[in-house]
This record gives structure tokens, C-alpha cells and sequence, in this order.
């Protein structure tokens, strides 16, 4: 038998350089040094709530997120961080099956994760987490089990483990001879799945001293006095396994019991404190911390041996407390957490415009959200529809309100945990008091004081970040600023400029970036050093490398949260028609893909490709420049042909990206009846000079000049004022594509932010040439951003699929005072 057992160790002091008086107490200064941890690592929360708890193969999921952060206030704040990880692990491993990044603002996000076709059925598991919350562990990231695969197939996730598993926790930390303790059980499988079980305490003479049994997920709690000189042995069982003997051990002789009850008057915290050490110290302190805050301090006298208090309920803030009792010297003595005001929540109410539906009806639905005392909340909500027949909801599973009050809040596994936030639950308060006896060590624990020795590892990330670093060829670090230019290139739309430099070392970090989608990334590394007559010139002698961003490693897989297969309801007759549509649906779709059989081409290419970038002057123009290495020191085209043609003047400032500068060739001007700057071609095409200016000199071939009126106006009214060709490496059909990257360059395809999709819903009139009009869909609406008004009010439209005997609609989601609400409302639909 495992016993709980807090010793008695000094919490250090001395991890904070704070300036502090010496008239201070010890006690003093603990709470001085926890108050500046809470602020140095304010704790961060993600939640993500998905259109369904389950999916079937090629479906999609939809994400909204949630992010909050504990600031010591009375409320949680929004979260600061913008990039939000969000991946799907298959058996908790890497590499990830799917991986996008969500942007939040405001604390809020949304996207979406389409499933590859080619997944096999099985439990995935969906993770989040911003770089800040690596600095506290992969246990506080958001993490939520889901199955993959067609209705019914291998939900088999109960298998028979009859290996019993009993563990107690008496309340403070340890059992304490003549001192009666409540003692919490919790009896789980070899899977940590709670198991119930009866039990016995038999004495030294085996007569049996006490009898218990679990209430709630194999955990229950009983009152236990050992007596001085005996010896106890626990005999349990459950339905899968007859007996197993256990010795109850690890309980002192003296020492100090904490005992804390919130559910015997639901309007008092009673707190009791009683010891049988001879020789105690002077002054006992009570802590109590929430939100990141010491929300409460009792200090008393030592020397009695019982002590009893009692504190109002609603003087605290609904959540998780942490009961902490020290001396004089910060000796830690017990521990207990409670769980105060669970049913203080918001809740809603859904009103439709018809008592009764038919398939394919359109929907309109109003939603009231309110609190607890009936005022109206103003927030933002997610909500999901879905068939309640294809899609499985489990009674009392995780959601908005569940997980960031509680799951988040503890280390561990958390059955149902849902059931504890039922107000129509009797034994809920009282289950979940058992819960937090038996649940290891929450969220904060004393050694986390060490931390403030160091700055953070893993800062609150503003935006996409990239670092890296410059290195000489030999590898060895280099000892200069460099400084840095970033084209960021999409496949699609203009391309982003950044700048910046190293340190001394060559380390680089970009970060507060913003792109969305997948991207093109080339940075390129410079020195300016100084030449004779106090000319400088920008050169690339070293060698630039892009660190990938590190991935964590996933934790131990968990089967919590999943249906059993019992639950499942193969024989009902609308499941097997959906089924049929499904099946045509796919063979349909496979119907119009050809699948190619493999080809081996063998051969070369006896000729060029013709290159036509310069076919209109016939490849021949009156000026030209080829581009060497010399050149790649030069910030654009702009700059770097300033000066080098004769009668080709560069107007403007060539580092102004705003409004980029101007080139007139034979005395011409900018505007007015003269004549224009010249137009500027990339690859023979006619670009914006904003292009001209974003493009990488290392990435030009040659720069072409067509001046005279003759040779420009074989293109039109665009070479009235001159033609300025820039022809690319990219551009060149012959380019030798094995030649070696240049020093001082660097490129990598980098992920931005998920792309916002609209959530699709077929007309209700199918296209003419539609071959055939099959709508079974298992989510049947999803809206990530619902706002409500002042008065709480909101109002959601969608139409009903051809089936759907049973809907669901699921709202989550934050009030303004960052307050977790959730709601459902179910209805059937008609023949």
C-alpha cells in the first residue's frame, strides 16, 4: 500500500534575490517570494473545444481555442500568447499525424484539421500548447482522446484487467497515532481506471477495526484513528478479483493532522488543526492560495493541541484552494485541496421558432447565456450541432467548464469529469472532495520556487518566431554583428520583408512575424566592414543555418475520455442506411480518380529549352549586368544598379518600401506630361516596383537596360519611359540546379498560421448535374464565434440534414470575465 506522506523539509527562501528587510519574518518572506513567482510564471490554460468527440476517416475537425492566464487577479485574463501548436498524435508519438498553428487574438482562435485519407481506424490524440507553457512540462498541455474510424469499427477500448490497484491518502499527508484522520482511496486496473471495491481493516488480533467501500470510480473516503503500539492490514476486492491483503503502514508517532470540510455546510470552510508533538514549535501558519494568489493567511499559537476555525464560502472565488500548513521556520507540515462553490456557472437557454422539424428544415435558434444568479453574460461561444445518432456523446466527459476548473488544475488522470460539475447530482460536492483526497499534487508545488534562480526558458511568444545562427565554414562561432535580411514568399500574394542582426556571437531570433499558410522563407547574413577612405562594403563570408522548431515529446498514451463498444448501436436501422450513404459517397468519389501504374522514363535532353524571357529585343539588349557573388551584399535591385549604366539615374530613397524610389533613363521625370520611370520586368514580365524591391539579389541572373526609344518600344506604352529586365535564376528553363548554395543564404519552407475556413453546408437544392444528393452528415453546423449582447442574447441559423432523428447543440465558451460556460440542448426531428 502506497501512503501519501508529506516530510518535513525546509521550503527554500533563498532562490529570490529580493531586497528584503531583515525585520522580516521567515514566513513573511515565503509569501513575499511566492506572490513574485506567481507574477515571474503566471500559469496558462488552453482549451480547445472540436465539433465532436469522435470522427470518422477523411472527415475534418474544427477547433476553437481557448487561452487564459492566471495573473493574481480576480478574474483570469486573456492570454497574451498568439501562436497556438495545435497537433495530432496517433498513439501519443511522434512524428504527428497533422500539425497547424492557430493565431489567437484576444485569447481566442479558431481552424482546422482535415483528416489524410489514408489514416487507420484507432485512438488519436489531439494536443495544444503555447511556448510559454513548455516552461511548467508536457502535464499542462491541453490534451483531449479521440477515435478516428467508421461507426463501430474496433471500439474495443475496455479490456479485462483484473489487477487490482489500492492506494491511500490520508487527509494532510499522514496518518498520526491518537489522532483521528480522514483517510481518501482510490482502487484503479492496471489501466488507472477506477475500479469499485470493498474493504476491511483488520487489527493485529484480525478483528475487523473498520469497513469501506468505494462511492464513485473506485475512490471513497473513511475516519480512521490508529491506536499506539497495533498494526493494521487492509484486506479489498472487486467484482474481477476476490481479495488482496495490503499492510497499512507509515504512521507516526507525532506529528500534526490538517482536516478541511467544505460539503457539511454548504456556506462554511471548517478547518481543523490538531498535534500531539511534544515539544511543538511557537506559531503554526495556515495558507490558502487560488489563482495564483495568497488569498488567505491564519496564523495561531502552537502550543494547543486543537485548533478550529471556520471561513465563509462565499468570501472565496469558485475554483481549486490549496490549504497549506507551515511553522515558524516555512517547515512544511500537510496539505490538503478543496474544491470550493462547483455549481457557481453559467448556464443557457436555446428557444426555436417551431416545436417540430422535418429533414432538411431550416433552423433558427436563439440562445440566452446567464449566470448563476439569472443576469444576462456577455461573451464568445462556440457552438456544434450534430446527429445525435452517429455521433456518441458520453455522459459527464470533459468540457469548457470541467477542464480549465479542474482537469487543468491537477496532475493526472481524471475519470468523468464532468460528473462533479452536475448541479442535478447529489453526491457531486461530496465525490469530488473524495477526487481531490486521492489526485497527486496540483499545478503548483513548492519546488517550483527554485525556478526563480533563472530567467524563463520558453518566453510568451507575440508572434511567429524563427532563430538560427551565422557560423564560420569551419563551424567555429563567429565574433561579429551581422546583419540579417528575411523575404518572407508566399504561394500566393506579395512577398514580407524583415530586418534585423545578430548578436555577437551570430545568434538571431525573428520574432512577432505574420503569415499565414505555408511559406517560403530566405534569409540572407551580411558584415559591413570598413575599406580605405572610410568606404564601407557589404560582404558574405560566413555560412547561415535555420534552426527547426523542436517539437516535445508526447506523454503516456491515456484511453480516458473513449466509448466501450457496448455503446455502440450497430443495430439500428438509421446507422445502417447512413452507413450505405457513406459507401456511396466513397465509391463515387474513387469512381472519378485514376490511379497510374508505375512508368520509368530513361533519356536527356539533347537541346535547351528556349528561354523567352528575352525574346521581344531578341536577347539583345543595350545595356546589361551579369549578377556575380561580388553583388550579393546589395539590399535590392533598386541599390544596386545605382550608378552602374551610364544615363540611368535611381530617384528616391532604395531602402524606402513604402514608396519605393524611381529609375528615368534619358533625362526623364516622374509625373506631369514627361516622361515616366522606367517600367520594370522580371522574367519579361511587368512587375510592381515593390516586387523589383522584395526580390533577393542572389537570386538575379542578369539585369538587361533598354534605354533608347527605338529599342523600348517593342513594348508598347510600357517602354515609354524605358525598360528595366530582370532576369532570375528561378526563371531560367536551363538553370543547373546541382550548382552550390551560396554562403550567407539560407531558405526553408516554414508553417504560418492555419488559413480560416467557413464551416460548408450543401444547398438545399442539389446542383442539376449533381449525381446524386446524399446528405448524412454527422456534424450538421458549426459557428466557432457566437457573441452575445448585453442582454446575453445570440442567435444561430442552419439547415437539418436528411436524417438527424435526434440533434444535439453543444455551446462553450468564455464570458468577458473569463468565466467557462457550457450548455446542451437536444431535439428530435420527424419522419
Amino acid at each position: 500500500m502506497n501512503v501519501k506522506k508529506t516530510s518535513f523539509l525546509f521550503v527554500a527562501m533563498l532562490v529570490l534575490p529580493l531586497a528584503i528587510s531583515f525585520a522580516q519574518n521567515p514566513i513573511d518572506r515565503l509569501v513575499e517570494n511566492i506572490e513574485a513567482y506567481h507574477k515571474t510564471y503566471p500559469f496558462e490554460k488552453i482549451y480547445l473545444h472540436t465539433d465532436k468527440p469522435h470522427y470518422f476517416l477523411n472527415d475534418t475537425i474544427w477547433i476553437k481555442a481557448y487561452g487564459l492566464m492566471d495573473l493574481g487577479e480576480e478574474n483570469s485574463a486573456k492570454t497574451t500568447s498568439v501562436p497556438l501548436y495545435v497537433e495530432l498524435l496517433q498513439q501519443r508519438a511522434l512524428p504527428y499525424v497533422s500539425r497547424i498553428i492557430i493565431k489567437l487574438e484576444d485569447g481566442l482562435g479558431q481552424g482546422d484539421i482535415v483528416l489524410p485519407r489514408n489514416l487507420t481506424p484507432g485512438v488519436y490524440t489531439l494536443r495544444a500548447y503555447t511556448e510559454w507553457m513548455r516552461n511548467f512540462g508536457e502535464e499542462v498541455f491541453f490534451e483531449k482522446n479521440l477515435w478516428v474510424g467508421e461507426l463501430g469499427d474496433g471500439w474495443t477500448f475496455e479490456e479485462s484487467q483484473p489487477d487490482l490497484r489500492l492506494n491511500f491518502f490520508p487527509e494532510g499527508g499522514y496518518l498520526v497515532n491518537g489522532i483521528s484522520s480522514m483517510v481518501g482511496f482510490k482502487a484503479t486496473n492496471a489501466r488507472g481506471k477506477g475500479k469499485d471495491i470493498l474493504g476491511y481493516i483488520l487489527n493485529s488480533k484480525q478483528d475487523t477495526v473498520l469497513r469501506f467501500e468505494s462511492e464513485y470510480m473506485g475512490m471513497g473516503s473513511f475516519e480512521f484513528m490508529p491506536k499506539q503500539g497495533e498494526t493494521y492490514e487492509v484486506v479489498a476486492r472487486s467484482s474481477e478479483q476476490v481479495s488482496k491483503k495490503l499492510s497499512l503502514t507509515n504512521i507516526q508517532e507525532e506529528g500534526i493532522v490538517l482536516a478541511i470540510d467544505t460539503y457539511s455546510d454548504e456556506d462554511l470552510v471548517k478547518i481543523n488543526v490538531q498535534h500531539n508533538i511534544r515539544f511543538p514549535s511557537q506559531q503554526l501558519h495556515l495558507l490558502i492560495q487560488s489563482r495564483d494568489k495568497i488569498v488567505h493567511r491564519i496564523d495561531f499559537d502552537a502550543s494547543k493541541k486543537i485548533h478550529e476555525f471556520e471561513l465563509f464560502q462565499d468570501d472565496f472565488l469558485p475554483g481549486i484552494h490549496t490549504f497549506t500548513l507551515l511553522d515558524e521556520e516555512t517547515r512544511l507540515l500537510a496539505e490538503r485541496i478543496v474544491y470550493l462553490l462547483p455549481f457557481a456557472q453559467g448556464k443557457a437557454n436555446f428557444i426555436t421558432e417551431k416545436s417540430t422539424y422535418s429533414a432538411k428544415d431550416r433552423v433558427r435558434m436563439d440562445i440566452e447565456v446567464m449566470d448563476e444568479f439569472g443576469s444576462p453574460v456577455m461573451g464568445n461561444f462556440s457552438v456544434s450541432v450534430t446527429d445525435a445518432y452517429q455521433v456518441m456523446h458520453l455522459d459527464h466527459a470533459e468540457d469548457i467548464v470541467s477542464y480549465l476548473n479542474l482537469v487543468s488544475e491537477l496532475k493526472g488522470v481524471i475519470e468523468n469529469p464532468g460528473y462533479y460539475f452536475n448541479q442535478e447530482n447529489p453526491h457531486a460536492i461530496k465525490y469530488l472532495d473524495n477526487l481531490l483526497l486521492t489526485q497527486g499534487w496540483r499545478r503548483f508545488s513548492w519546488e517550483n520556487l527554485s525556478k526563480m534562480s533563472d530567467d524563463p526558458k520558453y518566453l510568451v511568444e507575440s508572434g511567429l518566431s524563427l532563430s538560427g545562427r551565422v557560423f564560420r565554414a569551419n563551424d567555429k562561432p563567429v565574433d561579429e554583428v551581422h546583419q540579417l535580411t528575411m523575404l518572407v514568399q508566399h504561394f500566393y500574394g506579395g512577398p514580407i520583408i524583415y530586418e534585423g542582426q545578430t548578436d555577437s556571437l551570430g545568434n538571431f531570433t525573428f520574432i512577432g512575424m505574420d503569415f499565414q499558410d505555408t511559406v517560403g522563407i530566405y534569409l540572407q547574413a551580411h558584415l559591413e566592414i570598413e575599406r580605405r577612405r572610410g568606404r564601407k562594403r557589404e560582404v558574405k563570408r560566413n555560412d547561415l543555418e535555420i534552426f527547426e522548431k523542436e517539437i516535445p515529446e508526447p506523454r503516456m498514451a491515456s484511453l480516458v475520455g473513449l466509448p466501450t463498444g457496448d455503446q455502440y448501436r450497430d443495430f439500428d436501422d438509421y446507422i445502417v442506411t447512413v452507413k450505405e450513404a457513406r459507401d456511396i459517397i466513397e465509391q463515387y468519389r474513387r469512381g472519378r480518380e485514376l490511379e497510374l501504374g508505375e512508368v520509368t522514363i530513361r533519356g536527356r535532353r539533347s537541346e535547351p529549352f528556349p528561354d523567352n524571357r528575352a525574346i521581344q529585343y531578341n536577347n539583345n539588349p543595350e545595356l546589361s549586368m551579369v549578377v556575380t557573388d561580388e553583388f550579393y551584399g546589395f539590399q535590392n535591385i533598386y541599390q544596386l544598379i545605382r550608378g552602374r549604366f551610364p544615363g540611368v539615374n535611381v530617384v528616391g530613397n532604395v531602402f524606402d518600401f513604402v514608396n519605393p524610389p524611381a529609375i528615368l533613363m534619358r533625362g526623364g521625370q516622374i509625373g506631369g506630361s514627361g516622361l515616366q520611370g522606367a517600367r520594370i520586368f522580371i522574367d519579361g514580365m511587368p512587375v510592381d516596383p515593390l516586387w523589383a524591391m522584395n526580390l533577393p539579389v542572389p537570386e538575379i541572373e542578369r539585369i538587361d537596360i533598354l534605354r533608347s526609344l527605338s529599342k523600348s518600344s517593342v513594348f508598347g506604352a510600357d517602354g515609354a519611359g524605358g525598360v528595366v529586365n530582370i532576369l532570375t535564376k528561378g526563371g531560367n528553363p536551363n538553370r543547373d540546379w546541382s550548382e552550390v548554395d551560396v554562403l550567407g543564404n539560407a531558405t526553408i519552407v516554414s508553417q504560418g498560421y492555419a488559413p480560416i475556413r467557413e464551416f460548408y453546408t450543401p444547398p438545399a437544392v442539389p446542383e442539376i448535374n449533381a449525381p446524386f444528393a446524399l446528405d448524412f452528415r454527422s456534424t450538421i453546423y458549426w459557428q466557432p464565434m457566437v457573441q452575445t449582447d448585453p442582454r446575453g442574447k445570440a442567435f444561430i441559423e442552419f439547415r437539418l440534414t436528411e436524417g438527424s432523428p435526434d440533434v444535439r447543440v453543444s455551446l462553450e465558451g468564455l464570458s468577458v470575465k473569463g468565466e467557462a460556460v457550457k450548455a446542451h440542448y437536444t431535439f428530435k426531428v420527424s419522419d
